[in-house]
């Protein structure tokens, strides 16, 4: 049996080309999985795919943007 995540979901609503739709769905149907699933999947991969190509972590970039954020609020403040 597959474990289900209890993770957090945003809907959101986005234009896509329609076979492009088609074939996600046709992916869903045969490999049993509903539709948001494939889709995360396939983000997961195309953000995998980015990071390695451009050899760099978003998780590292959004940290910095933080702390450059948390530093510039810190500044205003005093």
């Amino acid at each position: 049996m597959k474990e289900e995540q209890n993770t957090d979901l945003q809907r959101f609503t986005t234009l896509i080309n329609p076979q492009l739709l088609s074939n996600i769905k046709l992916i869903s149907y045969f490999t049993n999985k509903k539709l948001y699933e494939v889709i995360d999947e396939s983000l997961k991969l195309f953000i995998t795919d980015f990071e390695v190509k451009s050899n760099t972590k978003l998780e590292n970039i959004i940290s910095f943007q933080n702390t450059l954020n948390t530093n510039s609020n810190k500044e205003k403040s005093k």
